[in-house]
């Protein structure tokens, strides 16, 4: 290759100009190949014999002859596959497979299916009139209430800011809490209940899971890399996720 430029200047000019790949068969479309792979498909596999050169002879002699008379027989075997795929007997090489009628009809059928199950059965998220809201992570349809919170979240929370400029402007209750207006999302739908102690515990994520652990991990000089070794959450992330489904 150092020396192509050389010995063929022609294909020195085609390759600068970013022409990498080779056509074997002009009835076969869509079947261009690299030139390194070209080598393996044409010279390379004429040569080639079952366990390569150990496969026949480890004799020097033996190996010497073979290779002084390889190339006759790689002209006579491509010769023979040459008039193979003329003859049409060889119909595997002679047409790509992707372009047989089987195939063609089987890709229509699934193509087909995926419309009719994404326009039929499935519900677009982005519709102008959706149906319901829906969780793009989950595909789950919100309920009524959480609809309604999820819509009116803006107007509710200007209403709380509201209470709460005129509680400050009437000088009441300045440090009073400010009270959480708990509206529902999507994490409310996959909420599982169980029992425990007689008591009703609803299995979700704590967000101040990681601080309390800092906090304790601080406190009784713990190493941090060993803590976080472990799920930060009620249950192993590989179980269950953080809408506790």
């Amino acid at each position: 290759m150092t020396q192509l430029h050389e010995h063929a200047p022609s294909c020195t000019g085609i390759f600068n100009q970013g022409y990498f790949s080779v056509q074997l068969r002009p009835g076969n479309p869509f079947a261009r190949i690299a030139v390194d792979q070209t080598t393996e498909e044409t010279v390379k596999k004429d040569t080639q014999t079952a366990g390569g050169t150990r496969g026949f002879s480890l004799r020097q002699g033996a190996v010497s002859r073979y290779y002084l008379t390889a190339d006759k027989r790689a002209a006579a075997l491509r010769q023979l596959r040459e008039t193979i795929l003329v003859n049409g007997s060889d119909t595997s090489h002679g047409k790509h497979p992707d372009l047989s009628t089987s195939r063609i009809k089987r890709d229509e059928s699934g193509v087909t299916a995926i419309c009719d199950l994404l326009e039929n059965d499935w519900t677009n998220p982005f519709a102008d009139d959706p149906s319901c809201l829906l969780s793009i992570s989950t595909g789950a349809g919100a309920r009524e209430d959480v609809s309604n919170d999820l819509l009116n979240a803006l107007q509710k929370g200007e209403a709380a800011y509201q209470s709460f400029q005129k509680r400050l402007k009437e000088g009441t209750g300045f440090y009073d809490t400010v009270k959480k207006l708990n509206l529902k999302t999507f994490g409310k739908i996959k909420q599982k209940v169980v029992k425990a102690t007689n008591k009703e515990i609803v299995l979700r994520a704590d967000r101040q899971l990681f601080a309390t652990m800092i906090l304790i991990a601080k406190t009784r000089n713990l190493d941090m890399q060993l803590v976080l070794c472990h799920p930060l959450g009620p249950l192993p992330w590989s179980l269950a996720n953080v809408e506790g489904q």
